[in-house]
């Protein structure tokens, strides 16, 4: 059995996807891999990659689970809010941030194979103020998670460039996927995975 960790925030955990716990992007991707392989949703509404967020993903328990299933595939699927004003330090610290993370996963006995996720896309909201997610932060964040990646030799999944041409795939919020936009999600994951 093949053991995947997806770690994330509302986007991961599938938050106004209709039927959420069959329609979640993890949900989906675990429908497409087949009995062979077990998809763990591990994220968390509202939580951030930056420690010094309002609220950091490593101080939630999931993060804790997340190592406990030792995955042998780790997806990691944060910045959209660390991409908030009030959140946004330098792009510097969010990427000694991830650093730190994928760090992390990589001294579990496991040994997971890691794939580094830009966040996606965000479209403007039909609802004024509703929020205060910044397109232009999210991606920058896109941009140096790739450059990461390249520095690490790690996988990216770019799902900032895969949405930027799906603006029907959210809800009105314009940072939310529907159920159209989690399997969106999911069938780039399925794709990378089917690779190796």
């Amino acid at each position: 059995m093949i053991k995947i960790a997806c770690v994330g925030d509302s986007l991961t955990y599938g938050y106004l996807v209709e039927d959420r716990e069959v329609n979640c992007y993890p949900a989906v991707l675990n429908e497409r891999l087949g009995d062979t392989y077990v998809v763990g949703n591990f994220g968390v509404n509202g939580h951030t990659l930056l420690k010094t967020g309002d609220a950091p993903y490593w101080n939630h328990e999931n993060f804790k689970f997340s190592a406990m299933i030792e995955p042998d595939i780790v997806l990691i699927m944060l910045g959209s809010n660390d991409a908030k004003p009030h959140n946004f330090t330098t792009l510097e610290d969010f990427l000694q941030t991830y650093e730190e993370m994928i760090a992390y996963y990589r001294q579990l006995d496991s040994k997971p194979r890691i794939y580094m996720m830009t966040p996606p896309t965000v479209f403007p909201s039909e609802l004024p103020k509703m929020s205060t997610i910044s397109p232009e932060a999210v991606n920058e964040i896109a941009e140096g998670i790739r450059g990461l990646g390249k520095k690490l030799r790690l996988s990216v999944i770019d799902m900032n460039k895969k949405t930027a041409d799906h603006p029907e795939c959210f809800v009105s919020d314009g940072v939310h996927t529907n159920k159209k936009g989690a399997e969106l999600i999911a069938t780039v994951i399925f794709r990378e995975l089917s690779k190796k």
